[in-house]
């Protein structure tokens, strides 16, 4: 009988190391790895937003100054260009041609843009400050000296159709004293309204905080400020086309302003510095610039809103009457009109 061992050898397979199950554990996280390349990840299917927000050189736009340079906005997941406007008129071809998406405005402008066919939607209040002070050489040098009876007419730089005028009329109501007295100067420019004050080619002028610490500190008198109103008309303001493509972003926007609102009230000397070289204020107001304390964000009441409403219709800058809804957005915050 033959002995076929030699043959049984010669035909025995031996495993390999690179079958079997021990392949296919090896394969798979290669596998993976493939298909998570293949696969674009969330983040990459839903780029960053972009917001593009106008400011002017005023108190109000501070949340925004330092919820920027502080990192909230990138915390928040959006990605904001702020752009500094000294002439209103830019600011609102700015806002109208779309180069920016919204801006630090006021509910005058808001309703001029209503009644000119362009609905912008507001979707905040700002906490502004501004001022009334007269030229260094002036015979009025107090809200006393306004009320006398000699001082029948006051050439006032500002802007007729705007916030500063209606802002004019209830601080000097406030003090008792009477508005008609104003002549208006339209001077649009709040850097050259401050140097023809000074000058003395104006009287008065009204100008925000903090130009107002410039003016006087070159001589100027203060008459009357806006803390004895309530509330200033100054608003935050989006497109109509923001708010329908972007509204995430403007939410997120609105938690990283309340970060940096709680932020400036809980130290506001901190940010100094950052005012001065992030946010193009005058190293001059450095110390002495007015930083008020801040509100959360929120939407303008009805009463607030109809208090300018009659106002620009006794003036004779508005002929309809728009209804709240019409120009505030409350749904951006979550809130109601009622509060």
């Amino acid at each position: 009988m033959k002995n076929n061992s030699r043959g049984h050898r010669r035909h025995r397979r031996h495993p390999s190391n690179w079958s079997g199950p021990r392949l296919r554990c090896l394969l798979a996280p290669l596998v993976l790895l493939i298909v998570l390349m293949l696969v674009p990840s969330h983040a990459a299917a839903v780029p960053q937003q972009t917001l593009r927000i106008g400011l002017m050189p005023a108190v109000n736009s501070i949340p925004l100054i330092v919820a920027d340079a502080e990192g909230f906005f990138a915390d928040e997941g959006i990605d904001v260009t702020l752009q500094m406007f000294h002439n209103q008129l830019y600011r609102e071809t700015a806002l109208q041609t779309g180069q920016i998406d919204g801006t630090v405005s006021d509910m005058i402008n808001a309703i001029n843009a209503w009644s000119g066919g362009f609905s912008v939607q507001v979707t905040s209040v700002t906490d502004g400050l501004f001022a009334l002070v007269t030229a260094p050489r002036s015979r009025i040098r107090s809200i006393e000296d306004w009320k006398l009876q000699r001082v029948q007419s006051v050439r006032v730089g500002l802007l007729e159709d705007s916030i500063i005028f209606y802002s004019a009329e209830r601080m000097l109501e406030a003090h008792g004293a009477d508005p008609a007295k104003i002549r208006p100067v339209s001077t649009l420019q709040v850097p050259t309204r401050m140097e023809m004050v000074v000058a003395g080619q104006l009287e008065a002028a009204m100008l925000p905080e903090p130009i107002t610490r410039i003016a006087l500190q070159r001589g100027a008198h203060l008459i009357a400020d806006s803390s004895v109103m309530e509330q200033t008309p100054g608003v935050l303001l989006f497109t109509p086309r923001a708010v329908a493509e972007k509204s995430d972003a403007i939410r997120a926007f609105y938690r990283a302003y309340d970060r940096a609102v709680a932020a400036v009230n809980a130290d506001p000397d901190a940010f100094r510095d950052v005012l001065i070289d992030r946010g193009g204020f005058p190293p001059a107001v450095r110390d002495t610039m007015i930083i008020p304390r801040f509100q959360n964000a929120r939407v303008p009441k009805p009463a607030e809103f109809d208090d300018v409403v009659d106002w620009m219709r006794r003036k004779g800058l508005l002929l309809g009457r728009p209804d709240y809804h019409d120009v505030v957005n409350a749904a951006i915050l979550g809130e109601s009109a009622e509060n």
